[in-house]
This record gives structure tokens, sequence and C-alpha cells, in this order.
């Protein structure tokens, strides 16, 4: 059986996500203290837009031919770094 899972490039995501103030009341000497996350995925890409890209990071293979899991839809806005992996 010829594996499907070589048609997709392997690649490490960083990307930046929102963040909320996790106090109740927060002054507002303090606001600009918060700032977004930056955050890092490791995966394969199934498809990239314009504006989105779809990852999955973990997959299957049988007679059946191949199932993903791990599935998650970027905008693209949110995507600072594309790393090809090996």
């Amino acid at each position: 059986m010829i594996s499907m899972i070589s048609k997709y490039k392997h690649v490490r995501i960083t990307w930046q996500d929102i963040c909320t103030a996790e106090e109740a009341w927060t002054h507002e000497d303090e606001i600009l203290q918060h700032d977004v996350a930056t955050c890092t995925d490791t995966g394969y890409i199934f498809k990239k837009t314009k504006s989105k890209l779809w990852l999955f990071t973990s997959y299957s293979e049988d007679e059946d031919g191949l199932s993903v899991g791990g599935v998650t839809c970027f905008p693209m806005g949110c995507i600072k770094k594309i790393e090809i992996l090996k």
C-alpha cells in the first residue's frame, strides 16, 4: 500500500491568539499589560487558501484510505510563520 500522507506538507505553524484578562476588574493602568498569546501547532496542511488554512494533527491509513483527526481551521491573518518539517 502506498502511503497517502506523503501528499501533505508536515509543518510547524506559529500563530497568535486572543487573550482575555482573567481578573473580574482591571484598572485602566494595567490594560496594556495584556497581550496576544503566541502559539505553536504541528501537523499536516490539508488545504491553504488566501484566507484560511486547514491543519490536521493525526492520521490513520488502512485499506479504506486516510482518516484524520485534530482538524483546525486557522484564519491566515493570525498565522505568523509556517515551517516545513521533514
